[in-house]
């Protein structure tokens, strides 16, 4: 214990360190069209998938549609999303249900399809494809079919997002998915919380990493970014493995 509490304090001070104190603890990017933690404010029932609806009226033809989680003490399971225009039917996500992943993403950051932003201050347990078989963190499996998304982000908030073309300024769109927690806790700010966000830009204060899908710009990672995720990835693993001891 005496030398886990050394290495801890060693792990505070580099971090405290190389960033920012208030970076440390995150607040979720503003803006947002859907807040969990006010929308489903009780805990789900043994990890079962629920749907969600959420409205947003076009400002202009192309737009990001992002979802965003922050899980501290277990993870989320996302699947089968849709984005409709009113008076359709049809669904203007290419990949709506991770389905175009195979078993040689599952496990990665980066789904078929789907582009990935975070905080900078993000480095453990971020968002993985997951299927029937490689749950990652998760206690469920997909809502429907293989693959589906699992994501226990600790410290800022994880997302996926997609740019959308060829909206109709004015019109109004339907934002739908499933979406379950097995943390059996009620959703609460900071610690459980997902958020829904669609605008003409990702949101402030947010990092794009990966490839982003086609149509989409990538934001170069600036290199105060890198020194300060350097910081903190060893605080970032030692919570990481401490949360997965609690958890065992």
């Amino acid at each position: 214990m005496k030398f886990q509490a050394v290495i801890t304090s060693a792990l505070v001070v580099a971090a405290a360190g190389a960033i920012p104190q208030q970076a440390i603890a995150q607040t979720a990017p503003t803006g947002a069209i859907l807040d969990m933690a006010t929308a489903h404010p009780t805990a789900f029932s043994s990890a079962t998938y629920q749907q969600f609806t959420v409205s947003f009226v076009a400002s202009a033809a192309s737009e990001y549609v992002s979802f965003a989680f922050r899980e501290v003490p277990a993870y989320f399971s996302f699947d089968d999303i849709s984005v409709t225009q009113q008076g359709s039917t049809t669904n203007l996500l290419p990949d709506p249900g991770f389905e175009s992943d195979t078993a040689a993403n599952a496990g990665t950051n980066f789904p078929v399809g789907w582009g990935r932003w975070i905080q900078p201050v993000d480095v453990s347990a971020i968002g993985e494809v997951a299927s029937s078989s490689y749950p990652y963190g998760c206690d469920s499996g997909p809502h429907a079919g293989t693959y589906f998304w699992c994501d226990g982000s600790v410290q800022g908030y994880d997302a996926l997002y997609q740019q959308l073309n060829g909206l109709t300024v004015g019109a109004t769109y339907t934002i739908t998915f499933w979406l379950t927690d097995d943390s059996g806790q009620a959703m609460n700010v900071p610690n459980i919380d997902m958020l829904v966000y669609a605008g003409t830009a990702l949101p402030t204060g947010t990092q794009t990493i990966g490839t982003p899908p086609s149509g989409s710009s990538p934001i170069p990672v600036p290199g105060t970014v890198w020194l300060m995720l350097l910081g903190i990835g060893g605080l970032g693993i030692y919570l990481l493995f401490r949360r997965r001891m609690r958890r065992a």
